[in-house]
């Protein structure tokens, strides 16, 4: 019976000792369940724990042990893979601008006009008052046409252009005046044509809004418009 105090402080230390080392073992940590995926410069794709040194800048996929992938490692980037990501970020940003600029260009449609005759009636005027600018310059074009023959008629008759060698020599002001008109004349052909292309912008621009107008209001005249964000 003396003895059994002391046993009693073995049995207790053991026990004190087993629950450290149980507590110890416990909060140890796992060991990492994931796996590795890689592709080498064979195009060989490899699977395994950890990755070797030489592919550490390849792209690699991080999987669970049951195969699914749960992560990525992005690869080291070329200068040729960067310029291609800007490329792409740029095409999305413009992508996202253009989709912004066409959801503000329905909801103006939707709040200018309130019907397709609407926006024919507007068309039209504005057509009438392009056609109109355009005939004034082909007016004013034959106009100087008609003087460019005159003045060709007239400088016949000086050198160097007569057949006459005793003819008198080009005056001055009918030379500066063939000049003056001759590049009035280019001017307005150019005005002409930019005139013309904008009337067929103009009535192109049109019929896209009516053909919008009428997507947007449908068969019921139900608006679909996304909101602008």
């Amino acid at each position: 019976m003396t003895h059994l105090p002391a046993r009693r402080a073995v049995i207790a230390l053991c026990l004190w000792v087993g629950l450290t080392l149980t507590d110890i073992t416990c909060a140890a940590p796992e060991k990492s369940g994931h796996l590795y995926r890689w592709t080498d410069e064979k195009g060989v794709v490899h699977f395994g724990d950890t990755v070797p040194p030489q592919f550490a800048d390849q792209e690699q996929t991080i999987l669970n042990r049951q195969g699914i992938a749960v992560g990525a490692i992005a690869g080291r980037r070329s200068a040729e893979q960067l310029a291609a990501d800007e490329e792409s970020r740029k095409a999305d940003a413009l992508n996202v601008d253009e989709q912004k600029r066409r959801q503000l260009r329905d909801q103006n449609l939707l709040a200018t006009y309130l019907s397709v005759t609407e926006i024919e009636s507007l068309r039209d005027r504005r057509t009438e008052i392009l056609d109109g600018q355009a005939r004034v310059i082909s007016q004013y074009l034959e106009q100087l046409q008609g003087r460019t023959a005159q003045l060709e008629e007239q400088m016949r008759h000086f050198k160097p252009y007569a057949s006459n060698p005793s003819a008198p020599t080009l005056p001055q002001r009918v030379a500066e005046e063939a000049v003056r008109t001759l590049t009035d004349v280019r001017s307005q052909q150019r005005a002409l044509v930019a005139k013309r292309e904008e009337i067929a912008r103009t009535r192109a621009q049109f019929e896209e809004d009516i053909g919008r107008f009428r997507e947007l209001k449908g068969p019921a005249g139900k608006v679909s418009a996304a909101p602008v964000r």
